[in-house]
């Protein structure tokens, strides 16, 4: 369970902060609910609190699990798909899934696809969104800016040797 100022993450929204949480009776029943403020999007949605595991809301990365997320973006691609949406299929799971470590999976394979082809429109919205949903997770785990974030992300992936600022 979550309380009010958590940072949390929310699968294909991003980073969400706890702005309250509130008892509404639905129904004749009566719910809990947490109203979260995507950053992002400067926009309020309310979850109820009993759907948080089924939904995917998660804390942030722990600092010690971003190693793993570099690791993802720094190796080859291994993504093997001849029709375009097969792949933006099993991406758009990956980053339903909330899990960062499969979010690294969308940006690093899509952003080594781009590098060889054009990427259909869908999928250029797609590598976008999920390096966002990156950075904003990422900056919001080290304290640092979400510029700090993205050009670490980048050198990452372009296998240039880096140091993530502290």
């Amino acid at each position: 369970m979550f309380k009010v100022g958590d940072l949390l993450v929310y699968p294909t929204q991003g980073l969400a902060e706890v702005q309250s949480i509130e008892s509404r009776v639905i129904n004749g029943n009566k719910a809990d609910f947490y109203v979260l403020k995507i950053v992002s999007k400067n926009m309020a949605i309310m979850v109820p609190t009993a759907n948080e595991s089924k939904i995917g809301l998660r804390p942030v990365v722990r600092l010690e699990d971003l190693s793993r997320v570099e690791k993802i973006l720094s190796q080859k691609s291994i993504a093997h798909y001849t029709q375009w949406h097969h792949r933006y299929s099993d991406n758009f799971d990956k980053l339903k899934s909330g899990s960062i470590f499969q979010t690294a999976e969308v940006v690093r394979d899509l952003v080594a696809l781009k590098k060889k082809k054009n990427l259909a429109i869908k999928e250029t919205r797609m590598m976008d969104n999920a390096k966002q949903l990156l950075i904003s997770e990422i900056a919001a785990a080290r304290s640092i800016s979400e510029k700090d974030a993205a050009c670490w992300i980048d050198t990452v992936i372009a296998g240039i040797e880096h140091e993530l600022i502290h």
